[in-house]
């Protein structure tokens, strides 16, 4: 019987990222969602839609008020995503009423 090599947990991961990156993308956007509360904090509470789709983050909020105070931090939003990511995942997000 042939011996087989023994691979770490995470090369192995990393493999299968480097072979289906629509598979690393849909996690990366799972991982989004889950830090999405987090990130917005209180203002959480007023987004009623949250789509993503190719780099843009879409939300629909309740408030013109919310609409604005989160369009004033978009940049800032931006970065907190993609730094907890550890990935380049949202390059633009728009926030809507």
């Amino acid at each position: 019987m042939k011996q087989s090599e023994t691979v770490k947990l995470g090369e192995a991961i990393a493999s299968l990222w480097d072979e289906d990156p629509d598979m690393y993308e849909q996690l990366l956007v799972h991982r989004m969602m889950d830090h999405l509360p987090e990130v917005l904090g209180g203002l959480q509470r007023w987004v009623i839609e949250t789509r993503f789709d190719e780099g843009v983050l879409r939300l629909r909020v309740s408030s013109s008020a919310v609409c604005q105070e989160l369009n004033l931090r978009l940049q800032e939003l931006r970065e907190q995503i993609n730094r907890l990511l550890h990935a380049e995942l949202v390059r633009v997000i728009q926030v809507y009423v």
